[in-house]
């Protein structure tokens, strides 16, 4: 089940422009999932780089803790965003967001001006 979210974008100044995001939040279920998941993968390459000769001596270990690294910020985040749109508050193109890991605050990159674009909630007020 998906939600849609409003978000507001700026690029590290007054301007700002708004948008949205289509989520999937997570529950703790989900969370531990998708943590042990990530930590399969990683120690899983961990295991294959065992039978590359000289290698071995820096990927064995590189792998084994990027398992930790990787599970551990799959754990943190809030859910996965499936899509979204903004504005980019430097030269008003419209920038996609692409299927990514849920934490705030969101950043993408403006293909127009290069600006590194970062999107918060959007706050409502009461």
């Amino acid at each position: 089940m998906s939600e849609r979210i409003e978000i507001e974008s700026n690029v590290m100044d007054e301007r700002r422009t708004t948008g949205y995001l289509e989520i999937n939040r997570f529950n703790p279920a989900e969370k531990t999932r998708t943590a042990l998941k990530k930590l399969a993968l990683w120690w899983g390459l961990s295991l294959l780089s065992v039978l590359i000769p000289v290698f071995h001596f820096v990927l064995v270990p590189l792998f084994f803790f990027l398992g930790f690294f990787f599970a551990r910020k799959g754990y943190k985040s809030e859910g996965q965003v499936l899509s979204g749109q903004t504005t980019c508050p430097h030269c008003g193109t419209e920038i996609k967001v692409a299927k990514a890991d849920l934490n705030w605050p969101m950043t993408e990159i403006c293909q127009s001006c290069a600006r590194v674009v970062r999107m918060e909630k959007k706050e409502v007020v009461v």
